[in-house]
């Protein structure tokens, strides 16, 4: 039986909002205070506000609050007991609250002297309470509620007698428990609502509002005359029956919340209709309507996206009276069909302050259209030489996002025109807006951010364009926008970027939290000292501000210091050192190697690779080798990663032809290549010899990789297993090129020619194919060296 109870006070509490965590970082006192000095808390907004940090502050809170309670003769309590009820109310929509302020009630009611207080204290804890926690409550201190809905309980279906007196009580708890007793238990019939009713004239108008109230939930139509009648006067009772009718519904109900439109019951009138259960009938009414009754018809009209009124409402826009408001209720009314109307009167309109509505009434005259029969209807204004106004129009037709209005708009390339390319989400708009940028357009530069900040999917992509952008920025502003973005683009370029400005004033706190923020997220290496001094610089700009959530950054910055380390250089193995190994790339330096160190740099012990294909993307080794083993280690960091190692090639060449070979390095296990040919599989001799197909290790776990060469003979071995062994001039039957000097080689297996298979001597090179790999262990035996 008392589980009901506990479903009734669920429901309620349940339709409450939750929010967010507290910020203001005060102390629990300070916030019982601050609840005190609000209370009664006039609006709900205010009301969230203060009771979250409320209950996050339980159970000491709730306990702090019970010790204020004094003798209930002294009638100083209701403060208190506001606070505390309230915190009860909203705690039920969040369990672990609900836990915090149970606790706290419990742990009051047990140092609880005062009886009235203490059944005031079981009474909230009953309304919160679990099933298992009402044995907590002391059997001897049953309060009123309990004894009353106990008794309802035990009448069931007979509870109405019961219910008709507990309705006249002064104690509104006590009410509401009957009436919510005869909802949940489907007690509110007819016949229960005439006798509830029987003495509305006598009851107090508290009493006559929860009664009305009662009636809306429980959409009792036999009462709509009683409704009716109290809905026509002005005071509170008014707003309850206003409020119910509307819950009911109803032509009746309709037309007495119609007149009451622009009078006193205006705002609660117009809710009413808002949420109107069924289809209102506006049309008469908004044509004989005049002054403030009018108006409100024409933004309910809106609201309710009344479109049969589209066209009257269009007419009265010239209207002195009603144009402004008939101007506003468009973009609820207006219909695909009045499209090309909208679009006109866009492009006549006189009053500049009206453009941006109209705007907004053409734009929602397109809404419903697809994009590409959106820019059909837009497009020919723009072929009307005679239209004026053109520009206003710029924006409708960038809120396509289709590439014809990309084409279109980059075509016209006035500052109108880039202006709306900056509201386009089609990505080609980019091109436009950046080259606007790069004229000086801050504007255009700001729309080119936003775009590439959502559009970019590749990290590396996105990291690069907006360290672009920063460059050209001029004002502040932009520059802080752009740093915050680069805080969501956890690229190591992005984190070197933004530790440039942590010295400049105005920069310097932005730019720490974007260092925080991408140190935390990223997956890529940045080096050691630069990490350590730009770290260290952020932890001074958040200790200089003295804010708590800055004070939490300081402690996870301080964290990540103690977890970074400076790596120790590699060195060759005894047994390497003894066969004459010679070590290329020991964990600090490129000095062993040429080309492109910038996209393969060294950072805490590994080569990492950003490089694009390209000839020039290619890190090669300083030494020519002729006969040699090749040792590395490599580690993808990204799927469908492609790299290479150039064998015996001359450098600035495509090392797969030119170049004796190109040993494949490749995450072949990625879905990109599922259509991959044999020979290009990891390890392979490019379109020469197939290697066998091994599957590769997780990403960000390491490999071992031999490359053995002597003569025309090549062995591959990876992780111990020998996936290449073969003799390339066997391979292609000694042909390297076709014999009859076309480019069709059907001697190799990817039938082309490959020129340079035969070179004696070479480098080694890094094939450049893309970011998301590293190496590092690098060494050679020169099996050719003098001994």
């Amino acid at each position: 039986m008392k589980h009901t109870l506990y479903i009734i006070i669920a429901a309620i509490l349940l339709s409450m909002p939750s929010f967010a965590q507290d910020a203001r970082n005060r102390s629990t006192e300070t916030i019982v205070q601050d609840v005190l000095a609000l209370v009664p808390i006039q609006t709900q907004a205010d009301f969230n506000n203060e009771m979250q940090p409320l209950v996050s502050a339980a159970p000491k809170s709730i306990t702090m609050l019970a010790a204020m309670l004094k003798p209930a003769a002294e009638r100083v309590n209701a403060k208190v007991e506001y606070a505390i009820h309230g915190a009860v109310a909203f705690a039920g929509t969040n369990e672990q609250w609900a836990a915090k302020v149970r606790e706290g009630l419990k742990q009051a009611i047990a140092a609880q002297s005062d009886k009235d207080a203490k059944q005031f204290l079981e009474n909230e804890l009953r309304l919160l309470s679990k099933e298992e926690d009402v044995t907590y409550i002391t059997p001897q201190a049953t309060t009123i509620y309990a004894k009353a809905y106990n008794k309802l309980v035990n009448l069931g279906s007979n509870a109405g007698k019961e219910i008709v007196k507990t309705v006249k009580s002064k104690d509104h708890a006590l009410r509401m428990q009957a009436l919510k007793f005869a909802t949940a238990q489907g007690l509110a019939t007819d016949e229960l609502a005439a006798n509830v009713t029987k003495k509305y004239k006598s009851f107090s108008e508290e009493i006559k509002c929860d009664v009305l109230n009662w009636l809306g939930d429980n959409k009792v139509k036999s009462q709509k005359a009683l409704l009716e009648e109290v809905a026509a006067a002005g005071d509170k009772p008014a707003k309850a029956a206003i409020e119910a009718l509307g819950k009911i519904g109803g032509e009746d109900a309709q037309k007495v919340l119609i007149d009451q439109l622009g009078g006193p019951n205006d705002a609660e009138a117009f809710r009413a209709l808002c949420s109107f259960p069924d289809k209102l009938n506006l049309l008469e009414p908004l044509k004989a309507a005049t002054g403030e009754k009018k108006l409100s018809l024409l933004k309910l009209a809106s609201a309710r996206h009344y479109t049969e009124a589209a066209s009257d409402i269009f007419a009265l826009t010239p209207d002195k009276t009603y144009g402004a408001a008939a101007l506003e209720a468009l973009p609820g009314v207006i219909t695909p069909d009045m499209a090309k109307i909208a679009i006109g009167a866009l492009a006549v309109a006189r009053e500049t302050k009206d453009i941006p509505k109209w705007q907004k009434v053409a734009s929602a005259s397109l809404q419903t259209l697809s994009a590409d029969d959106q820019y059909k209807e837009i497009s020919q204004f723009m072929k009307v030489p005679q239209l004026p106004n053109k520009e206003r129009i710029y924006p409708l037709l960038a809120a396509t996002g289709t590439d014809a209005s990309v084409a279109d708009l980059e075509k016209i390339g006035d500052a109108a025109a880039i202006e709306a390319l900056g509201k386009s989400t089609n990505y080609k708009a980019a091109n436009a807006l950046l080259a606007a940028a790069k004229k000086g357009n801050e504007s255009a530069l700001k729309n080119y951010v936003n775009l590439v900040n959502t559009k970019e999917g590749s990290l590396d992509s996105r990291s690069a364009k907006l360290s672009e952008a920063f460059e050209l920025a001029k004002s502040t502003a932009n520059k802080k926008e752009i740093l915050s973005k680069l805080a969501g683009t956890p690229t190591r370029n992005a984190f070197l970027l933004a530790g440039k400005q942590l010295d400049d004033k105005e920069l310097g706190y932005t730019a720490a939290t974007a260092c925080k923020d991408i140190i935390s997220k990223t997956t890529e290496d940045i080096e050691y000292d630069v990490a350590k001094a730009n770290l260290e610089k952020c932890i001074n700009i958040f200790k200089a501000t003295g804010d708590a959530d800055d004070g939490y950054a300081v402690d996870a910055l301080r964290q990540k210091l103690s977890e970074m380390k400076p790596v120790e250089p590699y060195v060759l193995s005894d047994e390497e050192k003894k066969q004459g190994f010679e070590l290329l790339f020991d964990g600090t330096n490129l000095d062993n190697f040429v080309g492109n160190k910038v996209g393969y740099v060294p950072i805490n012990g590994c080569i990492n690779v950003t490089a694009n294909y390209g000839n020039e993307s290619n890190l090669y080794t300083k030494k020519e080798y002729r006969d040699f083993v090749f040792r590395f280690e490599f580690c993808f960091l990204r799927p469908g990663v492609n790299n290479g190692v150039g064998i015996r090639t001359p450098m600035g060449v495509d090392a797969a032809y030119n170049g004796m070979c190109e040993v494949q390095i490749l995450d072949h296990d990625d879905p990109i290549y599922a259509g991959l040919r044999e020979y290009q599989v990891h390890g392979s001799v490019y379109g020469v010899i197939p290697a066998k197909r091994i599957k590769h290790k997780p990403l960000g776990e390491w490999s071992e990789e031999e490359i053995r060469v002597k003569g025309n003979h090549i062995t591959v071995t990876v992780n111990g297993e020998v996936i290449v062994d073969g003799d390339i001039k066997e391979a292609c039957k000694g042909h390297n090129v076709a014999p009859d000097g076309s480019d069709n080689n059907p001697y190799t297996v990817d039938h082309h020619n490959h020129p340079g298979m035969f070179n004696k001597t070479g480098h080694i090179g890094f094939l450049g194919h893309g970011a998301g790999l590293k190496f590092r262990a690098v060494r050679v035996l020169d099996l050719n060296r003098k001994k």
